[in-house]
């Protein structure tokens, strides 16, 4: 009995992702029966004209700063409903990449800085700057490859739905039930199954097996060993454990401040396809169609591997 349940998926884990996801799909659903997303919108106006982009989009940015997961909820549903594009949630979702990446980086800078010192404000900075990078390469892409909206075209989805008049907290919690019960059933009958996928494949060690394929097949003569120890515990462990070995390299003098940086930056490169497979996929298909919940984490993935690659050949280039 006791083998068998080293077989099944742990339950723990899952009841807090999936709080999380239901939590997040609460949050969006409130916020819209509130008409808040009509007003935050505004806040991103200028950005969001530019990329001919609506405002579902730019409602979506401003939620995001505060919980990705129910921006997500909110473009899933815009796409469900034909008010946004499969190629404008694409846009959109790559548009947030800055307000995602602020809404960790409080969490990473406060439990690195004691262990890395300068070293953790270096890599603070260059996340936030490959961030805006990444936000504002997506506003470019957008005005190239949508449409371009006028009047009224450029309003709607949202908006359409939410009257003027205030709506009563008891009015909007009753409103934001309603939605909430009618997206969980796909959450739950979509995202369970894919966890269940993400932990047999840990189980059975796919991912090690890729994790180590990427270390094994690429050259890293010019990095000193121990910085090779953090590039593989971040893409074993995440970021934790290369945290807590950078810091002992770093405090102990085998590495400088700029050396922790580049393996960090490499880490993060090299680990960053297995970690949207493994982390973002089960919550993608439970706010997206299983296809496009694929092809989004490809996109969303790629645009990160492209740009802190570039950062990191840039830091080596001018700083080593």
């Amino acid at each position: 009995m006791q083998n068998l349940l080293t077989y099944l998926p742990p339950f723990k884990p899952l009841l807090q992702i999936f709080l999380g996801l239901a939590a997040g799909l609460f949050l969006a659903s409130l916020l819209e029966a509130l008409n808040i997303t009509k007003k935050i919108a505004k806040l991103t106006k200028p950005f969001v004209k530019y990329a001919h982009l609506s405002d579902i989009s730019a409602a979506s940015f401003a939620v995001a700063l505060f919980s990705p997961a129910s921006a997500n909820a909110m473009l899933g549903e815009a796409l469900q409903k034909n008010k946004l594009s499969e190629k404008e949630v694409v846009i959109s979702n790559l548009f947030n990449s800055l307000p995602s990446t602020l809404t960790h980086i409080p969490t990473f800078f406060f439990m690195s800085f004691p262990i890395l010192g300068r070293a953790a404000v270096i890599y603070t900075a260059i996340s936030v700057v490959t961030a805006i990078f990444r936000t504002a390469a997506t506003v470019l892409v957008g005005r190239l490859l949508l449409p371009r909206c006028s009047g009224d075209s450029c309003i709607r989805g949202v908006a359409d739905e939410m009257p003027e008049t205030r709506t009563f907290w008891q009015q909007a919690l009753q409103s934001a039930w309603k939605r909430f019960t009618k997206r969980l059933p796909r959450l739950l009958f979509i995202g369970i199954p894919v966890y269940c996928l993400m932990f047999y494949l840990q189980f059975f060690g796919f991912f090690k097996f890729m994790e180590n394929w990427f270390v094994n097949s690429l050259g890293f003569d010019f990095l000193k060993p121990e910085s090779i120890s953090i590039i593989v515990l971040y893409m074993a462990a995440e970021l934790r454990a290369s945290l807590v070995a950078g810091g002992t390299v770093y405090q102990t003098g085998l590495l400088t401040a700029n050396e922790v940086v580049l393996a960090l930056l490499i880490g993060n490169v090299l680990s960053t396809p297995m970690r949207g497979i493994r982390h973002q996929l089960p919550a993608y298909a439970s706010y997206y169609p299983a296809g496009f919940a694929v092809k989004l984490i490809a996109y969303n993935q790629l645009s990160r591997v492209l740009s802190m690659a570039l950062v990191a050949v840039l830091f080596y280039f001018f700083f080593f």
